[in-house]
């Protein structure tokens, strides 16, 4: 593997877009939802079917009901009333801990939600994501929102939230995305993770990129990393440590200049740990 270790430089493989262009791009692709990594991805969950909830973020990051129709469809309602039909994925990833994933078709900048719903505290986090920076019309700007879920008969809480971790610093961990498919992921600092691609497509290729983690659960956490400088690519996963199990979201225009909003999902094991949480000042 060591001869064959090559550096990953996404935005080497990728060409600049105006953001006319991007925003044609997201238009006029029906597939959006395909990916390729669905081999050890979660079965999808109809839990949410018939439920009624409205998801308030603090701040100012809105309040937004949503009634999910059926396993795949549901309405949210904007801050002007306005209700917006989208089709969804949603798994099941500990107890009473799901993720819900989204794109608001029509939206502009194009923009999608990845969405932690933990029905035991009632708390979620919205990884609510749109396509453009300053620099890059093709990279993404991330909005990390945390909150409360309001709903009939179960009280939400006052001041708990899910929260920014050090729990997996210096951890990493092996990923099985499918039979042909694997990975590690290192957890070094904080605030950055890196990867190299074990096996399959992509064999070889180590990065790093900057990256957030937040704690869900004592068991589910969740971290994401945006790939920059003109790449225009987002990850996120939820990860349940007591099954070694995870789903997450692909987000962004990939290197084959398809633009994509897939789930997927991996098999993971644990590859060892070493004692650096606690030595970082910053």
């Amino acid at each position: 593997m060591k001869n064959l270790l090559r550096a990953y430089r996404s935005g080497m493989l990728t060409k600049p877009m105006t953001p006319e262009e991007v925003e044609e791009l997201a238009a006029k692709s029906e597939d959006y939802t395909t990916g390729g990594l669905v081999g050890r991805r979660p079965a999808f969950t109809d839990r949410l079917a018939g439920m009624e909830m409205t998801l308030k973020y603090d701040g100012d990051g809105g309040n937004y009901p949503h009634v999910f129709r059926d396993s795949h469809s549901l309405e949210w309602t904007d801050e002007d009333g306005q209700v917006h039909p989208e089709y969804y994925e949603a798994f099941e990833i500990d107890k009473d801990v799901l993720m819900v994933a989204y794109l608001r078709k029509n939206s502009c900048p194009t923009t999608s939600c990845t969405i932690v719903l933990d029905l035991k505290m009632n708390l979620t986090t919205m990884i609510r994501s749109t396509m453009g920076t300053p620099a890059y019309a093709r990279d993404i700007t991330q909005h990390v929102l945390h909150g409360v879920i309001l709903r009939e008969g179960a009280p939400a809480p006052y001041v708990l939230r899910h929260h920014v971790t050090r729990d997996l610093v210096g951890r990493s961990f092996g990923w099985s995305y499918r039979d042909d498919m694997t990975s590690q992921h290192i957890f070094g600092s904080p605030y950055g993770i890196s990867w190299v691609i074990l096996s399959g497509p992509g064999a070889g290729l180590l990065g790093s990129a900057p990256c957030k983690y937040f704690r869900i659960t004592k068991d589910v956490y969740l971290y994401t990393w945006l790939e920059t400088m003109g790449s225009g690519q987002q990850g996120v996963v939820l990860v349940n440590l007591k099954t070694m199990h995870d789903c997450g979201t692909f987000y962004g225009i990939n290197h084959d200049q398809r633009f994509e909003f897939y789930t997927y999902g991996a098999r993971g094991y644990d590859l060892g740990a070493y004692n650096t949480r606690e030595k970082f000042i910053w």
